[in-house]
């Protein structure tokens, strides 16, 4: 007769990205485009942005490897954000 292993390990739970959040990261890090050098938002999304824990560490967005957020009030209210994406070598 066998005994059956169990895995008493903790699970690391992640908390799920808020949609927003899921959606300015789908955009930044879009297939086939120039990685992000920055995404620009309005003062409002910011404030959006901010509401949901986690969303922003150290005025960073996304995990591991952080989007600097900057607050552009010049942008237009629709969509509120700009990508700024690493130039070309």
């Amino acid at each position: 007769m066998s005994t059956l292993a169990i895995d008493r390990t903790a699970a690391v739970a992640h908390r799920p990205l808020p949609g927003l959040v899921r959606d300015l990261l789908a955009v930044a890090w879009e297939p086939g485009a120039a990685p992000p050098r920055e995404v620009r938002v309005r003062p409002e999304l910011l404030t959006r942005l901010q509401d949901r824990p986690g969303a922003l560490v150290d005025g960073l967005l996304g995990d591991p490897a952080g989007v600097p957020v900057v607050v552009d009030p010049q942008l237009p209210r629709s969509p509120g954000f700009e990508v700024r994406r690493v130039p070309p070598r």
